[in-house]
């Protein structure tokens, strides 16, 4: 079984099932994040010309939106609608418009605070026509009461964006590199926006007029209730296994930027702090090892987040399905502690019932041999098996003939006077008998006389030893002896 590897089925379970799990994950992922990319890029197009319509409306260009604080407010509300209809039609946890431009510049951070609307989708999880459960969490108070949305506690006028990496690399990009829209959207890593604790991942692209102005970025978001919700892996199998979709940096998945998906208990809160460099492990599986030593086992799957022409097509990220090492090792320790105890009651099984038929069945032939050994056959009663019942019928036949007076008349008569009685014996052959002897005449075998007469081996035996006694000779070659005498005397009477 060692060779066979039936010890190895349950690290081979494993890995189906983990390949399994990653491959339908991964397809999901890869799809959701697809579809957010393409809604954005049309949102970006829409928001683009609509502003860039309004500017116009007002006598100037998108380049000089900061000069005219006092009319974002107005932009924001009329692209509320916007806003809330491309959320509504994509399954994503939030989407927002951030102009590059702020509505009071006397503010002491003024630079790093800029206007714009972003919802929250309470439900992520669900699409619908509705938005009783959508909720305002930046932008101007008055658009929130006018359109009738809930505000969040964490609302906030404008957004603070001097720590927000993906809101200046989406402009700078944009600025710098003169490609299609569907090139220039940009996907955060995992992140929070000031004064909020939630970890989010943001689709930016950027806001471009029919100049080449870039004037702003929107987008949608996806958080870390939405990844857990459509993501978590089944843990029925292992209860610690989870869903991890990181960046890779250095041949490192940098943690501190991936989303987690899978129950509260499935990895520990600080996993975030190191990033898990990756090694082949064991099992034909991956280790992933973080610093402090702890190691975790699983498999992983590169995603594409953009084409490959795209701004930023070298920026790599994978989907990781894993689970700590020492409760895999623990798994199959249990599995193959358990197979050793199933084979071993079935062999206990096996022997004892190996045991109880070798009495009912075997002890009465071994017994009827003994009989035949130790007993005269005469005395020897029926044993019940067929077999030895016609053993012993035979050989008290065989005992019953006058062997010796056979063995004293081999030594007195002459050669050609016991060959005169074995012709005259033949006649005494039944007609099936008869059958038999003449085709061991023309030489057959007693296999091939039972395929041209079409009987079994067994019934040719019992002729044999009938044949044996009317013809009063021993064997075989005693047989086939005699079988040549005949042949040489017909041959002598056709030459006379």
């Amino acid at each position: 079984m060692l060779i066979t590897g039936v010890f190895q089925a349950g690290i081979r379970g494993t890995r189906s099932l983990l390949e399994n799990e990653l491959e339908h994950i991964s397809q999901d992922v890869y799809q959701d994040f697809a579809n957010i990319s393409v809604y954005g890029v049309d949102l970006a197009q829409r928001l683009s010309k609509s502003l860039e319509k309004q500017f116009a409306e007002h006598g100037f260009t998108a380049d000089r939106l900061q000069q005219y604080p006092e009319l974002l407010e107005g932009f924001l509300e009329k692209e509320l609608s916007q806003l809330i209809n491309a959320l509504e039609k994509i399954r994503s946890s939030g989407a927002f418009l951030i102009l590059d431009a702020t509505v009071n510049t006397g503010l002491k951070d003024a630079e790093y605070s800029r206007a714009g609307l972003y919802i929250k989708n309470m439900e992520p999880n669900i699409v619908s026509s509705t938005f009783s459960h959508l909720r305002f969490m930046r932008g101007p108070i008055a658009i929130a009461r006018k359109s009738g949305l809930y505000v969040l506690p964490q609302w906030k006028m404008e957004f603070q964006v001097k720590n927000m990496e993906c809101y200046w690399k989406t402009i700078k990009t944009a600025k710098n590199r003169e490609l299609p829209l569907s090139r220039l959207y940009y996907w955060s890593s995992s992140m929070t926006l000031a004064d909020n604790n939630e970890t989010i991942m943001l689709c930016c692209i950027p806001l471009i007029d029919s100049n080449g102005h870039v004037f702003g970025i929107c987008g949608f978001e996806v958080s870390s209730m939405l990844f857990k919700l459509s993501y978590s892996p089944a843990n029925s199998t292992f209860k610690h296994i989870f869903c991890m979709f990181s960046p890779v940096e250095d041949d490192q998945l940098n943690t501190r930027g991936s989303l987690f998906a899978g129950n509260y208990a499935a990895y520990p809160s600080n996993m975030s702090a190191t990033p898990l460099s990756v090694s082949p492990g064991k099992h034909s599986l991956y280790s992933y090892m973080q610093t402090d030593s702890t190691s975790y086992t699983g498999l992983h799957k590169s995603i594409s987040l953009y084409p490959k022409d795209s701004a930023y097509a070298a920026e790599k990220w994978t989907l990781a399905l894993m689970m700590p090492e020492q409760e895999l090792s623990a798994r199959l320790s249990r599995n193959n502690t358990m197979l050793f105890l199933m084979l071993f009651l079935l062999m206990v099984v096996s022997v004892s019932l190996s045991a109880v038929l070798s009495r009912k069945y075997i002890k009465p032939v071994v017994e009827g041999l003994n009989l035949i050994k130790t007993s005269q056959l005469s005395s020897v009663t029926k044993t019940g098996i067929p077999e030895i019942d016609d053993l012993i019928e035979f050989l008290t036949a065989q005992d019953s003939t006058s062997t010796y007076q056979v063995y004293e008349a081999d030594v007195a008569t002459p050669g050609l006077a016991r060959f005169n009685q074995f012709m005259e014996n033949i006649n005494t052959l039944s007609r099936a008998e008869r059958a038999v002897f003449d085709l061991y005449i023309q030489g057959h075998t007693a296999k091939e006389i039972a395929e041209i007469l079409c009987l079994s081996i067994n019934t040719i035996k019992t002729h044999n030893k009938r044949i044996y006694m009317k013809l009063n000779v021993r064997s075989r070659k005693e047989l086939m002896l005699y079988i040549q005498m005949m042949e040489e005397v017909n041959i002598q009477n056709v030459k006379k």
